[in-house]
């Protein structure tokens, strides 16, 4: 019995620390974001319809999605983009810390809670220090280009400035890598930390997590350009250099940084359903992205093949389908719901596509939100459960489950 005591120890950490801390985060966040809706209300914006527009800016900003609205944040003074400003460094964090919790947990991580509270408050300061010094030209100021670098690292799209080119050296050098760095997720960047500094080997779930990544940034590029290319009608040189960039901008933001760098209008009908995939699929547990995440695809598709082979498989399977039949459904409520308040975006796949951006927590949309009272409530809705709906996964999984070796949610 001792043995199999000390086993089950080494199996599954103890889970104390970070439950007490997870039964805490979850009314801050709340808390924070109904102070945020009152501050912006009090302080930070004018114009009419106040309370809605406030609930709705402060739900975009904290739960990393950023729509664009008319007028939305550009409706806010200084004090109203401070605000908005730590809603997103607030969101940043409590999808990093809560997930990272459950990750290590769930991975069996050679990680401790407190290090991982740190490893998230030195993560969002690097990515404001470095973003801000990256992005401060192009007649940004100082608060802008942090404004910018928090957004980017947060995977939300919003900005109070004006964007780069898609072709532009800094979107390729800066913008983008930041916001796959937050997409990884906290643990695979605490491992990637480790492994260059000090000689430590990578995770099964962290290299799970890089290789996705990658194969869903090459697949998407590819399957987006190809698209495009024969919805222009013309595979040319010129055209190839001039759709290169835009494509490799939406197969990035659409997973799921949301900035309008390069617009949707770039992507031809088909491109747009691929975009919709890849929203979907979304970002990495304990990251700031959001959707069905890189792992779950792997653990659907893993457990597939081993079923179609007659192999036996384990829990983790049946929470991948659990979380995507939940995906799916909230995915058609949030259409219909969107349909019936009238919201008709351009293009036939509009309201689909916007909720599962929304869900997702992307913010791409074909075209800017309407200033619907019964909409934005709608939408606030439905990004909050977008983002608090994958951490209940993950941490389901951290309490039930012993045979996990990637995250799901």
């Amino acid at each position: 019995m001792a043995k199999q005591v000390a086993s089950a120890s080494r199996v599954r950490p103890s889970r104390d620390s970070g439950s007490t801390l997870v039964n805490w985060a979850f009314p801050i966040y709340l808390g924070a974001i109904l102070v945020g809706l009152v501050s912006l209300r009090g302080l930070g914006m004018t114009g009419s319809h106040n309370g809605i527009r406030a609930l709705f800016i402060a739900v975009n900003a904290a739960t990393l999605t950023g729509f664009r609205q008319n007028p939305g944040i550009t409706d806010l003074n200084p004090i109203g983009l401070e605000i908005v400003l730590a809603l997103m460094v607030i969101g940043s964090l409590f999808s990093m810390i809560i997930g990272a919790l459950a990750v290590r947990r769930i991975a069996r991580l050679e990680m401790d809670d407190r290090g991982i509270i740190m490893g998230a408050l030195v993560a969002e300061s690097l990515a404001l220090l470095v973003g801000t010094a990256c992005l401060w030209q192009g007649g940004r100021s100082s608060f802008n280009a942090m404004f910018l670098a928090a957004s980017v690292f947060g995977n939300c799209g919003l900005t109070a400035s004006s964007l780069p080119a898609p072709s532009n050296l800094t979107t390729h050098l800066a913008i983008l890598p930041l916001t796959i760095l937050g997409g990884l997720g906290l643990p695979v960047l605490m491992e990637l930390y480790g492994a260059t500094f000090g000689g430590k080997s990578l995770s099964i779930h962290s290299r799970t997590v890089i290789s996705t990544s990658a194969w869903l940034y090459v697949i998407g590029f590819a399957l987006i350009f190809g698209l495009n290319l024969a919805h222009i009608g013309s595979v040319g040189l010129d055209a190839m250099r001039t759709a290169a960039p835009s494509d490799s901008v939406l197969a990035i933001e659409s997973r799921t940084g949301g900035l309008d760098i390069a617009p949707l209008r770039a992507a031809g009908p088909g491109a747009q359903w691929i975009l919709v995939l890849l929203m979907a699929i979304g970002a990495s547990p304990a990251g700031t992205g959001g959707g069905l995440k890189t792992t779950t695809l792997v653990q659907l598709f893993e457990g597939g093949r081993r079923l179609l082979r007659g192999q036996a498989v384990g829990r983790p399977l049946g929470i991948a389908l659990t979380w995507l039949g939940i995906y799916l459904g909230m995915v058609l409520a949030g259409a219909a719901l969107f349909a019936y308040l009238h919201d008709a975006p351009d293009g036939s796949g509009g309201v689909l596509f916007n909720a599962v951006s929304a869900f997702s927590n992307v913010g791409l949309s074909v075209s800017e939100l309407p200033d619907t009272p019964g909409l934005l409530y709608a939408y606030a809705a439905i990004m909050l459960l977008g983002r608090l709906t994958p951490v209940l996964i993950l941490w389901w999984m951290a309490e039930t489950t012993t045979d996990g070796e990637v995250a799901i949610g």
